[in-house]
């Protein structure tokens, strides 16, 4: 369903089962993660996986390959690709990040290194991601439930920052959400093989 407070985004509620978020957590968490003093990208605050390239936050740029996306994640690109996203060719670079409770990131656009669609599949809680339009500061809220997929097309890719709150508790249409341990999936292309 497209946002039309925020053209070209899309979000997907229930995009995966709870058996599929239940298996690819257990997946996850069977492998090694970096950041938090941890190579790769141990200047992060947060814990990280990355498949497909290595990128570095401190540069922005892609630093090696470092081989084809995993197996276990085949299914949820072959149903991105079966709602259209990423269409002509497969995404080709994973980010997985762990957000504890109270973690965000700071307001950014995606690095110019990665192309023109960028998808989020978000795992355990709720959180509240603010998009705010960079010529005037205009700010929306979309909510980010477990097992929804965001989807960043057009202006909502190159023409809005996107954040997460520090907050332990969020505010979504006067509801109070909880936030607690979440862990998003984020899929990219490089830009010169979108």
């Amino acid at each position: 369903m497209e946002c039309s407070k925020v053209p070209g985004l899309f979000l997907i509620d229930d995009f995966i089962s709870k058996e599929e978020e239940d298996q690819l957590l257990a997946t996850l968490d069977g492998r090694a993660w970096g950041g938090k003093g941890q190579k790769p990208n141990e200047e992060l605050r947060r814990r990280t996986q990355q498949y497909g390239y290595l990128f570095s936050f401190r540069t922005r740029q892609v630093e090696e390959h470092l081989g084809p996306l995993p197996a276990f994640v085949d299914g949820v690109v072959e149903r991105m690709r079966a709602f259209g996203v990423f269409a002509k060719e497969p995404p080709e670079y994973l980010l997985v990040n762990e957000y504890e409770r109270g973690q965000g990131i700071m307001p950014h656009v995606d690095a110019s290194t990665f192309g023109s669609t960028v998808t989020s599949l978000s795992l355990l809680t709720p959180c509240v991601m603010t998009f705010s339009k960079r010529d005037s500061g205009e700010s929306v809220d979309i909510l980010l439930r477990p097992r929804s997929l965001l989807v960043l097309t057009g202006d909502s890719r190159y023409n809005f920052t996107h954040s997460i709150s520090k907050n332990q508790v969020d505010h979504y249409c006067g509801e109070p959400i909880e936030r607690g341990r979440r862990v998003s999936l984020t899929f990219r292309r490089r830009a010169e093989s979108s």
